[in-house]
């Protein structure tokens, strides 16, 4: 039943009928918007899981239903949020018209995402959760990883429940997983592309085992990377990969995508331009400075890697370039002995 409507935001204190049935793209003609849903289970405090908030990255929505259709009762209460079910319907990751519904969950965010994230965040502040996740696809080749917006054992150990390479970030810091902060242990998994099946399996695995802890544990022998730049072709500049054989004022190598989570070294090509780099690439660091010139530079046309860089979620999808980004630089990370 539908318990109170805050904002944009619908909260379920049961899964609503036919939940369990339907796919991404029916997701809002059936619960109206984004919603807050608890599920009662026989553990306490709750597991928070949220699933679309970019409506195309349909894997975890798709484990998680499948979880809760086969998996009555639960061992430990299930609270989850359902985020973009507009962009859902219609396969995409946002809306024209939308926020990117994981950039807006710190600060001051004006319009209807704004009410939304403060919605969320004051239901969640009242409630007491034994560890949060956020479930995303991601395009490009890339191994099944998480991300850690912060390095505590006890969210290492969540983190190699799923895998062995995590990536650390400091930016952007507007991303769901900050609300958890001072709440609980939290991490975003990126499951894989979303034509993979196995990235289903792969949540709805993670999720049932999670599920059982009695607490999480805090040992984990994680390879880690630390994310120190993203990669962005400036929006007026025209693009395209060397593959597709066209010519663009920007065109980009060809094979990074292939060697996401591998070292490129310095002087690896990463594109041409005639014009400046600086003109067609802008690269940001975790403090939003623009640090274009401290990873490329450039000779004649050759646009080519000025450090050793750990590329990651390097896509070839020109729509997620534009709404997000080409890339991430990042370096492996050692944490000092007995780290906690």
């Amino acid at each position: 039943m539908l318990a109170a409507v805050t904002a944009r935001l619908r909260i379920f204190q049961a899964l609503p009928a036919g939940l369990c049935d339907v796919d991404a793209t029916q997701l809002a003609e059936l619960l109206g918007g984004p919603a807050l849903i608890h599920v009662p289970g026989d553990a306490q405090p709750a597991l928070f899981v949220s699933v679309l908030l970019h409506g195309n990255e349909t894997s975890g929505w798709n484990a998680l239903r499948r979880l809760l259709a086969h998996d009555q009762p639960l061992p430990r209460s299930l609270l989850m949020f359902i985020g973009n079910v507009h962009a859902a319907a219609q396969g995409l990751r946002m809306l024209a018209s939308q926020q990117d519904f994981n950039r807006i969950w710190r600060g001051e965010v004006p319009g209807a995402e704004g009410e939304l994230a403060a919605s969320v965040a004051r239901t969640i502040r009242g409630t007491a959760l034994f560890a949060a996740v956020d479930l995303h696809n991601n395009t490009g080749h890339n191994p099944h990883y998480s991300v850690l917006t912060r390095l505590d054992a006890s969210c290492r150990g969540l983190a190699y429940l799923f895998s062995n390479t995590a990536v650390y970030v400091e930016e952007p810091d507007t991303v769901l997983a900050r609300l958890f902060d001072e709440l609980c242990p939290v991490v975003t998994l990126e499951l894989g592309p979303v034509n993979d099946a196995m990235c289903e399996e792969r949540a709805l695995d993670f999720l049932r085992r999670l599920l059982v802890l009695d607490a999480i544990p805090t040992e984990a022998a994680l390879e880690l990377f630390q994310s120190r730049a993203r990669v962005h072709v400036r929006d007026d500049v025209g693009f395209s990969f060397a593959e597709d054989g066209r010519a663009t004022p920007l065109v980009l190598t060809s094979g990074v995508e292939a060697v996401n989570f591998h070292a490129l070294a310095v002087g690896t090509p990463f594109g041409r331009s005639t014009r400046p780099v600086t003109d067609v690439l802008k690269v940001l660091d975790a403090a939003h400075r623009d640090v274009t010139q401290a990873y490329f530079t450039q000779h004649n046309t050759v646009i080519a890697l000025r450090r050793d860089v750990v590329p990651a979620m390097y896509t070839t999808d020109p729509l997620v370039v534009r709404q997000d980004c080409l890339c991430y630089f990042m370096e492996p990370l050692a944490l000092p002995p007995n780290f906690r």
